[in-house]
């Protein structure tokens, strides 16, 4: 789960943890179509804390049950001497299955398919190198006050919202072949994860004017001076999840995220292209790439 650890030691606040851990795994399964079915964990230490050990694994616990799979075992080791005191480490990983006519490949994706954005809640658990680089550089500390609009009080409290599992939410399109690709936007931004699921002789081309991009990113592109290509190469940006739908199937999609009521955007179409360059961003929000 990367760096984001050291903010969650830092601030003593660990409970979200395995949402976090279970999420980053469950999230990848999905974006190949396949349904979670079990985790297991390791967690390493120079010595076990107790409290926080049961902490940390009734997390996972929690977001197993959310992600539909079950913890079934992992692994504990005491290391003395490869970490420092109050130090650990966390990783785990998730099995799941899929029947092989809903497997999600790139060589489903046609033209004239519409891009669809699913909103994070928050940063997940890529980009926290940067983050954390961002904060030291301008004296931040990680106990202030939220800078931006959010239901946290405190900033530590904000950067450590735990990833969103999109299992429950995504799977029945998958189940029913509705969805021909799936990009889980992770570390490599929107550019990097969508252009995995685009194949030869196609680009998505993203027109996404209305979307309001979370004042939190754009707190953070200020604050680095950050170039809004640079942010989309790098951090999820408020839309955690992009689903390619053809378009005789869109108005099924459309329909079953009413019924469920699930907040969804859409970001652009895919498109033919002579063209190595896979994703055109014309407008992401407010901010103009043309």
């Amino acid at each position: 789960m990367g760096t984001k650890l050291k903010i969650a030691v830092d601030s003593k606040k660990l409970g979200n943890l395995g949402f976090d851990l279970v999420a980053m795994c469950a999230n990848d399964i999905l974006a190949n179509g396949g349904e979670p079915i079990f985790f297991l964990d390791y967690i390493s230490s120079s010595k076990i804390n107790e409290n926080d050990f049961l902490l940390i694994l009734e997390s996972i616990n929690l977001a197993c049950l959310e992600a539909g799979c079950s913890l079934v075992g992992g692994e504990t080791a005491e290391m003395p001497g490869i970490y420092k005191p109050n130090e650990f480490d966390l990783a785990g990983f998730c099995v799941g299955v899929v029947e092989r006519k809903n497997l999600l490949q790139k060589k489903n994706v046609q033209s004239d398919s519409v891009i669809i954005g699913l909103e994070s809640n928050g940063f997940h658990s890529n980009g926290f190198s940067l983050i954390r680089k961002i904060l030291e550089v301008n004296k931040i500390k990680l106990n202030s006050k939220t800078p931006y609009k959010s239901k946290k009080k405190l900033l530590e409290e904000d950067l450590l919202e735990p990833t969103k599992i999109y299992v429950n939410d995504i799977l029945p399109l998958v189940k029913n072949n509705l969805i021909s690709s799936i990009a889980h936007i992770t570390g490599g931004g929107l550019y990097e994860n969508l252009e995995r699921i685009i194949p030869k002789g196609l680009r998505a081309k993203i027109d996404f004017k209305d979307f309001k991009i979370p004042e939190k990113f754009l707190w953070l592109s200020k604050l680095a001076k950050l170039d809004p290509r640079e942010m989309l190469k790098t951090l999820n940006c408020g839309i955690g999840l992009i689903l390619i739908i053809s378009r005789n199937k869109l108005s099924k999609v459309k329909k079953y995220f009413s019924t469920q009521k699930i907040v969804y955007h859409e970001m652009g179409i895919v498109e033919f292209s002579r063209n190595k360059e896979k994703i055109i961003i014309e407008h992401y929000g407010k901010w103009d790439l043309t």
